[in-house]
């Protein structure tokens, strides 16, 4: 059998104020679905974040739908959990119905005790499939208030679903969580990452093939793990990732329709070479000025039109003690005047409208 592996698609998601739909849309029409049709999988399968919040814009919903009936009238199965992003309750609108035309989606911890079963060529796969689901709702459904984490939560789980294991198929679950000892990134959401949140690989060993969702990067999860990692980069911490789709454990790389990436470097060396060669990757642009420099995020956006992000070496550390951290971090009022006249006005000043300026200090007693 052959399986499609993604998961984070984080459909709607905004970061540093720009909507990533554009991106998004790429990925699914211009790339996933034509994968899909070139590669005719016997499953497709989404390891939850579909949608980025749980009130999910329209335009994210409506890009989602149009998916839905991609796989629907491709007669390719599309097996789907939902996410800590996504809102279950919306997400099971019409759920049963969508079984009907091979549309899978598990929004409840009962569901992964009702595994999807696919026959092909002779070979059985059972995937049982476990939303994300908060500890409370373990306590709740199996009836014992000394659960008191995910690692807790996820033990009784899987221990429940390894009595009804079918050892003559092929058993593959599909999960969203934190797999300790994995890498993290900036995009995923903090409350559910760090020791609390984490469960160890072992508690997933008594199945054949573990599919993951919820951390970013492409991944092993312990022995038998994957993370297929989110397919666009949401974070600068990214920009170094390889996206792509888990097919038999061979790695498809996606390509973007606008790359992240970090330039670096002094204003004037970044302009001339913005000007030189323009782009419209999704920017994060460091300055290594040592002196203030007027609106350059202004200036370099008209040939860097997505720069999402700035910083800057101009500002003195944190842990240094700094009486006056703008005289310290911005040089002498003398100086500042010589760089406005200069990048502002045009012009450079000359010993005159320096002594001028001076004698303006002296009777303002700054």
């Amino acid at each position: 059998m052959k399986f499609i592996h993604t998961a984070d698609l984080h459909l709607g998601k905004i970061i540093f104020s720009r909507s990533m739909l554009d991106e998004q849309r790429h990925f699914l029409s211009d790339f996933l679905c034509p994968l899909i049709q070139e590669e005719r999988p016997d499953a497709v399968i989404i390891a939850g974040d579909i949608f980025d919040r749980s009130i999910a814009p329209p335009e994210a919903i409506r890009l989602f739908d149009g998916f839905i009936s991609f796989m629907s009238e491709s007669g390719i199965p599309l097996l789907a959990i939902t996410g800590n992003h996504d809102g279950k309750d919306r997400i099971t609108l019409g759920a049963e119905l969508l079984k009907k035309s091979g549309i899978y989606i598990a929004t409840d911890i009962s569901d992964a005790f009702a595994p999807v079963e696919l026959n092909r060529g002779g070979e059985r796969a059972r995937f049982y499939m476990i939303p994300h689901f908060e500890p409370a709702r373990a306590r709740e459904y199996f009836k014992n208030e000394e659960i008191r984490g995910f690692s807790d939560s996820y033990g009784i789980l899987t221990q429940k679903i390894y009595e009804e294991l079918d050892s003559e198929c092929i058993n593959i679950v599909v999960g969203h969580c934190f797999v300790s000892g994995c890498s993290v990134s900036d995009s995923e959401s903090p409350i559910y990452i760090g020791a609390s949140g984490e469960i160890s690989g072992s508690l997933f060993g008594g199945f054949d093939l573990v599919l993951l969702g919820h951390l970013h990067a492409a991944q092993r999860a312990g022995d038998n793990g994957f993370y297929s990692g989110s397919p666009i980069k949401y974070s600068f911490s990214e920009e170094r990732h390889k996206k792509g789709e888990g097919i038999e454990r061979r790695f498809v790389q996606t390509t973007p329709l606008r790359e992240m990436r970090t330039i670096s470097g002094k204003f004037d060396d970044l302009l001339e070479s913005a000007r030189l060669c323009p782009s419209e990757d999704l920017i994060h642009i460091h300055l290594t000025d040592k002196k203030p420099i007027f609106m350059p995020l202004q200036r370099l956006r008209e040939f860097y039109p997505n720069i999402l992000e700035m910083s800057t070496e101009l500002f003195a550390p944190a842990s240094e003690a700094i009486t006056a951290p703008s005289r310290r971090s911005f040089g002498r009022p003398t100086e500042l005047f010589r760089e406005f006249c200069a990048q502002v006005c045009g012009f450079e000043a000359d010993d005159e409208a320096v002594d001028i300026f001076e004698d303006i200090l002296k009777e303002a007693n700054v």
